[in-house]
């Protein structure tokens, strides 16, 4: 009976009142109260500006503050959302640059995303104002800035079956240079990547990355939402790989993914190395969450959708 009556007067207040609210320490947001971590363990790696998992007493993100000194500061979160009156407090009217996007999945403390130089830091806060895309928190990769944050080799090191799920936003359908979103942090060894590219130049699909260079898999049209992306990529002795689109299927058949996964580059293309360059193959747009698992998720992967649609409500 009360419990009831704590959600009739949390929805008849009105949103200055609910923010009140939602800023005391203890409160916990009905909408992501199940959070995705709980519900599917076991993730080799996740990065997210909510929180994922109940045991994560963790911070969300460390962020530098660009002004004389630079200093810098973890954030965490209030109930299940990213704390950000912490992170306006200590930016201020200045912009704010992610430093570590800190690996909420448990499996291993040292696999955080980590960027040590200032000018290739994504940006989390511009002159002030908080970076939000469709109303959610992000964190905004710029083109041609070679922001990028990666996971060296020696933490991330897993073998097929992966499975990913990433939300993220182009900054335009068109017009972008080979726009990575994530990549293996090796030259040699790449097992898939988003990208707007084929065979890295410019063009309008995304793509995942099979056993060799030439070996692309459309992932469906480019555009400028905010989109759900997942892969599940497999050993060649177990076909049907699967690329998603939104929940929908745009490659049942995704060739063979043999190849490990050494590290891990977000916004970038193996940071730098090989065929790859910084200025020239940034994602221009933002970037929600990136989790990973070190499994076939093929029996959770609708809930694991659901579950990621329900907090960003995608589609």
């Amino acid at each position: 009976m009360r419990f009831t009556f704590v959600i009739l007067l949390f929805l008849s207040l009105g949103a200055d009142a609910q923010m009140i609210i939602k800023a005391h320490p203890n409160y916990v947001s009905f909408a992501s109260a199940n959070l995705l971590l709980d519900q599917y363990s076991g993730s080799a790696a996740a990065y997210s500006l909510r929180k994922l998992r109940t045991a994560y007493t963790g911070s969300a993100i460390r962020v530098r503050k660009d002004t004389t000194g630079q200093p810098e500061q973890d954030i965490g979160f209030i109930g299940n959302d990213l704390d950000t009156a912490s992170l306006k407090s200590f930016i201020n009217a200045n912009s704010g640059f992610i430093v570590r996007w800190y690996n909420q999945s448990g499996s291993a403390t040292n696999r955080n995303a980590i960027q040590t130089t200032a000018t290739r830091q994504p940006r989390i806060v511009n002159a002030g104002t908080v970076e939000r895309e469709n109303g959610d928190v992000c964190i905004r990769w710029l083109n041609g800035s070679s922001h990028h944050l990666t996971v060296s080799r020696d933490s991330l090191n897993i073998s097929q079956p992966i499975s990913t799920f990433s939300v993220s936003k182009l900054t335009a359908a068109s017009g972008i240079n080979a726009s990575i979103l994530f990549d293996n942090n090796s030259a040699t060894n790449t097992p898939f990547r988003f990208a707007a590219s084929g065979t890295e130049a410019p063009a309008n699909t995304f793509i995942l990355l099979t056993n060799s260079v030439g070996g692309l898999t459309n992932c469906g049209a480019q555009n400028a939402n905010q989109n759900l992306f997942t892969t599940i990529s497999q050993t060649a002795t177990t076909p049907n790989n699967e690329v998603r689109l939104n929940g929908t299927e745009v490659d049942g058949n995704a060739g063979t993914v043999t190849n490990s996964l050494n590290g891990l580059t977000i916004g970038n293309i193996r940071a730098g190395s090989g065929a790859g360059n910084l200025a020239i193959y940034d994602w221009s747009g933002w970037i929600f969450e990136l989790v990973i698992y070190n499994s076939n998720q093929s029996s959770n992967r609708s809930g694991i959708e659901t579950n990621i649609n329900s907090y960003y409500g995608i589609y």
